[in-house]
């Protein structure tokens, strides 16, 4: 051991440089991987930790596609249908289609937290781990279950049973009593940590007609899917009703009607979750962290051989004083091995330094090193067993020469060492051409998002929340908040545009006279605050209630519809047409979605929950001294309020948070992978350089000049580059063209993406090619024939 550290140490010293380099682009590449794995596992095993998550199913039905196609709103008969119609079904739950952030008042402090809501015990479902109470307690009105998290918040203890906390504030009479206490939920899960409770029990019991609850169900075994479609079936016939689904002729196609969806690949499902990542990306990140290692493992092999000429005399001297060959080979493994090791335990150092930063908004997971243990183990055996790998053709090459050959200083390039170092140079080239396009188109897309026409003016508006007290006095507060310099215009709105993939679905008519359209309930001066124009009628005014104005999409497919007239009969008049607007996100085509705005009236006077203020700005006003100012009217009028502004864009970002952290993730993989590249290029043209000195020597000896001599190294990289180019195009521009197919508004793929990615990578090349060769490139020829 001691010998073996005495030659790793003096090793070290006489090649600084590149060991330098050779544990940094080891220790990147381990730091890369450990972060591309953590999301690999959190996708992997999304929805696994609930017990029996391989028999619980989410029911999605196809409502038609002019109706939207696939979705997973339900109404509640239907559930209750499914959980009776067979004894395989052990547990159903019904649960509202969304949760959403609410406040709750304890012992007079505010908290803000998620809350769920269902119906009975719909929690059993997933059978969440219990501190104390049991899921049970969701039969009782008014209970709910929270986090231990959130006990420990509330009441500084677990054992919370019993306890109250109110919806709101205490002033609202709205109560939950702590029936339960469950463990923190994962943050791969698909509930996450909310307050749960209950809905009113006789809330749409019977009603076909309401389509607003999320259905999943547990079975007693997988294998018993069939017999419970089955039984869906039978029961369907009898009890669904005709006016709504025909005769049952949906059944005699049921896989086309109905699916039931494994939980452990709702998170990949497009259906109700349009943002979901998909199984694509995580194998994308898991090849993406293999060939960083790769890269890495390049890298090494190539420094090593890189290193080959400078310590041929002294291995070779340890061969003629009675070395074996054998012996030396095991201590040139080991020292690859520990070079390896050593990388790994400085990516370590890295992870743990850079763990409290902006890396994690890189990724969903939880970067802290303690809570990935399984994770570390592996990287540290694919540590030993990238030391092996890559040292085993260094250490082979380097004992293969004759000691006398060695010594006498005659001795040459290897044709077939010198193949496999351009392979896997080439391969370096390939994988950073290959991300770097994908990487562009990409970016190509998420520019198109932040620069497209949204048929508003996103920059000037602000958006927040409504405090709960004030819903009774939205005039009012919209007067404070009108009156303060700057603000040009303030309205109120149930939803923010842009926010959601979709937002509340309305079905009107029957017949021919059928429409379908996304609902989006506002007050009345809602399209002259974001500037939305009218091309037909009039814009809303004070005193409208019960009235629509539809987008020119909605005119274009339903074109029965007319000014003053209802949309349908027996339905609510439209006062007026307005131009298509993106409302929802580039997932959806909205040019072609029919849409309309709503203002509630006195048939809908139990539905009036808008509460998000869009509040526009003049252009030019200070936007940090504007949200200070109207966080002080909003703490005047609602004192202790949780309430935070934000501009639409901040808002829209969010929309794309998961296609925008893919980007994100690709892009520093890419950079990487190009760090790497360039360091296996180094270690490759030190070989050369180093080989080729003498030759070097006498082609300045026969007039060739510095910058042609530079051109003979740069002329093998170039030819290299091209060919990788060439095959690193069709799997770029698939890689990116696959990540736009979620996307169905999005951007042509642009020549200049490709054109950028060759001339990035063959510009550092040949940089790093250059700044190599020019110290042997001006090396005095007497030298280096004489050294040589």
């Amino acid at each position: 051991m001691n010998t073996l550290l005495r030659n790793f140490s003096h090793t070290f010293r006489r090649f600084f440089t590149a060991s330098v380099l050779n544990l940094l682009g080891l220790s990147i590449a381990f730091s890369a991987c450990f972060v591309i794995l953590t999301q690999v596992d959190y996708d992997y095993n999304y929805n696994k930790a609930y017990p029996a998550h391989d028999r619980i199913y989410r029911v999605e039905i196809n409502v038609g596609e002019a109706f939207g196609g696939w979705q997973t709103w339900v109404p509640r008969p239907l559930c209750e249908m499914v959980g009776a119609c067979s004894p395989h079904v052990q547990a159903i739950s019904v649960s509202s289609s969304s949760n959403s952030i609410s406040d709750f008042e304890v012992d007079e402090h505010i908290y803000s937290e998620r809350w769920f809501t269902g119906f009975s015990d719909y929690l059993e479902v997933f059978q969440p781990a219990m501190v104390c109470g049991t899921t049970a307690s969701l039969n009782e009105p008014n209970h709910a279950l929270i986090s231990a998290s959130m006990a420990l918040r509330f009441f500084g203890t677990t054992d919370a049973i019993g306890k109250t906390i109110y919806v709101g504030r205490k002033s609202r009479n709205q109560p939950l009593v702590i029936g339960g206490v469950y463990q923190d939920m994962p943050l791969n899960s698909q509930l996450g940590n909310c307050v749960f409770s209950c809905l009113r029990p006789d809330l749409n019991k019977d009603s076909w007609s309401n389509w607003n609850y999320v259905f999943y169900f547990r079975l007693d075994t997988p294998a018993s899917l069939p017999d419970v479609r089955q039984s869906v079936i039978e029961a369907g016939k009898r009890m669904l009703p005709k006016e709504m689904f025909g005769n049952g002729d949906e059944l005699e196609d049921f896989d086309n009607f109905m699916r039931f969806t494994p939980l452990d690949e709702v998170h990949y499902s497009m259906v109700g979750n349009k943002a979901a990542t998909s199984k694509a990306a995580v194998y994308l990140l898991l090849c993406v962290s293999v060939l960083i290692l790769l890269t890495a493992a390049v890298n090494y092999m190539n420094f090593s051989l890189a290193e080959t000429p400078m310590r041929l005399r002294s291995i070779n001297t340890q061969k003629v004083l009675g070395a074996s060959t054998f012996s030396l080979r095991v201590y040139l493994l080991l020292e690859s091995v520990l070079v390896c090791v050593c990388g790994f335990l400085l990516s370590l150092l890295w992870l743990y330094l850079l763990q409290d930063t902006s890396l994690n908004t890189l990724v969903a997971s939880d970067l802290s090193l303690v809570n990935h243990p399984v994770l570390l183990a592996s990287l540290g055996g694919i540590a030993v067993l990238m030391g092996l790998l890559a040292g085993a053709y260094p250490s082979y090459y380097v004992t293969s020469f004759p000691p006398a050959l060695v010594l006498k200083g005659s001795f040459g390039l290897s044709p077939k060492g010198k193949m496999l170092r351009t392979f896997l140079v080439c391969f370096q080239f390939f994988v950073s051409f290959m991300l770097i396009i994908a990487v562009g188109i990409m970016f190509l897309q998420s520019r198109y998002i932040r620069h497209s026409d949204y048929g508003y003016d996103k920059s000037v508006v602000l958006v927040g929340n409504l405090p709960y007290e004030l819903l009774d006095r939205r005039e009012t507060f919209v007067s404070e908040l009108s009156g303060l310099s700057g603000v040009e215009g303030v309205s109120i709105s149930q939803f923010i545009l842009n926010s959601s993939d979709s937002y509340m679905n309305w079905g009107r008519g029957q017949g021919d006279n059928n429409i379908y359209f996304a609902c989006f309930p506002v007050d009345y001066r809602y399209l002259s605050v974001l500037g939305i124009k009218i091309t037909e009628g009039r814009d809303f005014k004070a005193g409208d209630g019960d009235v629509y104005i539809f987008n020119e999409a909605a005119r274009k497919k339903y074109p029965w519809m007319k000014v003053d007239e209802p949309a349908t009969p027996g339905d609510y008049p439209v006062v007026g047409f307005c131009e298509n607007i993106r409302f929802s996100s580039f997932r959806n085509n909205d040019a072609v979605e029919p849409m309309a705005f709503f203002i509630y009236g006195k048939n809908h006077v139990d539905w009036d929950a808008n509460n998000i203020l869009n509040i526009r700005v003049a252009p030019g006003v200070d936007k940090v001294d504007m949200l200070h100012r109207l966080a002080e009217v909003t703490e005047k009028m609602a004192p202790g309020s949780d309430f935070r502004f934000r501009f639409m864009d901040e808002v829209i970002d969010q929309n794309y948070h998961q296609e925008l952290r893919f980007t994100r993730q690709i892009l520093l993989f890419s950079l990487i992978a190009i760090v790497l590249s360039m360091i296996g290029v180094f270690g490759l043209t030190l070989f050369e350089s180093e080989y080729r000195r003498k030759e070097i020597g006498i082609r300045k000896i026969m007039g060739s000049s510095t910058g042609e001599i530079l051109y003979m190294f740069t002329k093998r990289y170039f030819v290299m580059l091209v060919v990788c180019f060439v095959l690193a195009v069709p799997f770029g521009w698939w890689i990116g063209h696959d990540w736009l197919e979620s996307f169905s508004d999005k951007t042509p793929i642009r020549a200049w993406v490709f054109v950028v990615s060759f001339l990035l990578v063959s510009l550092i090349t040949v940089l790093t090619v250059t700044f190599q060769c020019w110290k042997n490139a001006n090396e005095n020829p007497v030298r280096s024939i004489k050294t040589e």
